[in-house]
């Protein structure tokens, strides 16, 4: 319950300075321009703070309902409020030229997204960097290379002193790493442990007979030492393949099942599988592994160890093996050299994602506060503090895009009438801008309260 509510307070958080900050910037444009501005609130609803400094104009609000925020601004629809004096018809927003009216629109995105792209900055340079393994691409031809991949691992005594018996006598036991085999794609690594995995019951019995699986390293966590168990995912070895990626490394369909909904739950029930080691760190420079060193270790040093899984409490647990930590920061050239990275990634990823809002299924892709708040536990677990930073600067920009579309309610739609004034020298009615605006704010709500809908649904399945 306490980390849950942790999440749910790092969400409200984010959520508030990236609303105030949006609202800041239409306030600090508004101030430039003169436009007089009657409140500047966070939140809606009822007020929990209502302050204004002496001889000020703007009240400071936070209010009960952290979801938005806004500048009440003299020259916007609606009566000037109850109390307050109608400024001079100099100070509304409508009197000041179309092109300051326009940067008063978008300052809020704009500020949106260049905190975006500070807090990507402070999540590059500030925190350590969390990896799956190291790696790197090595040269096994003159025209072929091949993806390494590798992860220190931590034994029991058992099993170091299996790794003592059966090594290649030229290096040490320590010298030994995890060899990850597989592909690197856009998003991910995907590692094969073992192609041919069995599964038994506690009595010995093979499970769904004696049929092959294929295990999969897929960590639930970087940032802290795991057993190997909690981080291995099987996928039946024989199916029509149905994603070009699984494909490539072996994988011929999507999991039927992960360690959660084994058909067995029998304590004692395991699997037999074996991890292949090689001496990545005799061979480590600062180069990398060169071709030869690789061939050398992984034909010819390579060691395979045996390790027994077994089901604990619905768990998988190893006989000792578990996964170390690799972790490092960013210099501050490699910061900016990553920063240069993650900002397109970041942007691309958000129009793809608002692309993909008009595909089949699109709606699965939308989440609200509900939903951004279950996925901070993985977030963190992946990437640590940096990568909240990370997401949140990711919010950010998403933010800005969010509100530049030109839909009753966004400053989009604002900005889009502005441009129409401009352009036909004509003011769009009145009415026609309330009536769009309410469908707008109506047409919002209830994707809210979808979004909201969905995610808690989500929660539970």
């Amino acid at each position: 319950m306490l980390e849950t509510f942790l999440y749910i307070l790092i969400m409200i958080v984010i959520l508030g300075i990236l609303i105030s900050i949006h609202e800041a910037g239409h306030l600090a444009a508004a101030k430039m321009f003169k436009v007089y501005c009657f409140e500047y609130s966070i939140g809606f609803g009822p007020k929990l703070l209502h302050v204004r400094r002496k001889g000020g104009e703007t009240y400071f609000s936070i209010r009960a309902i952290p979801l938005g925020g806004y500048v009440s601004m003299y020259g916007e629809a609606g009566a000037v409020p109850e109390g307050e004096i109608e400024p001079d018809a100099k100070r509304s927003l409508n009197a000041i030229n179309k092109g300051k009216k326009a940067v008063v629109l978008v300052a809020g995105v704009t500020m949106n997204f260049i905190l975006g792209l500070i807090l990507i900055f402070i999540s590059d340079i500030a925190f350590p960097k969390f990896y799956t393994a190291y790696g790197g691409a090595v040269s096994i031809s003159e025209n072929e290379t091949v993806e390494l991949n590798y992860a220190p691992l931590s034994y029991a005594d058992t099993v170091l002193d299996y790794i003592e018996t059966n090594k290649n006598p030229e290096f040490a036991k320590e010298d030994y790493y995890l060899a990850l085999p597989g592909v690197t794609t856009e998003k991910n690594y995907c590692f094969v442990l073992d192609s041919n995995v069995k599964i038994f019951g506690k009595d010995g019995s093979p499970y769904m007979g004696g049929a092959s699986y294929v295990a999969i390293y897929m960590p639930r966590t970087l940032t802290k030492e795991r057993d190997i168990g909690d981080s291995i995912a099987f996928y039946p070895a024989s199916k029509e393949a149905v994603e070009d990626v699984y494909q490539t490394i072996g994988i011929t369909a999507y999991p039927d099942f992960t360690v959660e909904s084994f058909q067995f739950t029998e304590e004692g029930s395991y699997v037999d599988m074996e991890l292949r080691l090689f001496p990545a760190r005799a061979l480590r420079t600062e180069e990398g592994i060169s071709r030869e060193s690789y061939s050398k270790a992984f034909f010819e040093a390579s060691l395979t160890v045996p390790t027994k899984l077994t089901f604990q409490e619905k768990k998988l647990v190893s006989n000792g093996a578990r996964m170390e930590v690799i972790s490092e920061h960013n210099d501050w050239n490699g910061a900016w050299a990553q920063w240069a990275k993650d900002v397109p990634d970041a942007c691309g990823a958000i129009v793809k994602g608002f692309g993909s809002l008009f595909t089949p299924g699109g709606f699965s892709n939308i989440s609200g506060p509900i939903g951004m708040t279950s996925a901070l536990p993985q977030i963190e677990a992946l990437g640590g503090v940096g990568y909240i930073f990370y997401f949140a600067g990711l919010l950010s920009i998403n933010l800005a895009f969010f509100n530049l579309l030109p839909f009753p309610g966004l400053d989009g739609w604002q900005l889009f009438v502005t441009g129409f004034e401009a352009i036909t020298r004509k003011k769009m009615p009145q009415k026609v801008q309330t009536i769009a605006t309410i469908i707008g704010f109506t047409l919002l709500g209830l994707l809210f309260l979808a979004v909201t809908i969905k995610d808690v649904i989500a929660l539970f399945l």
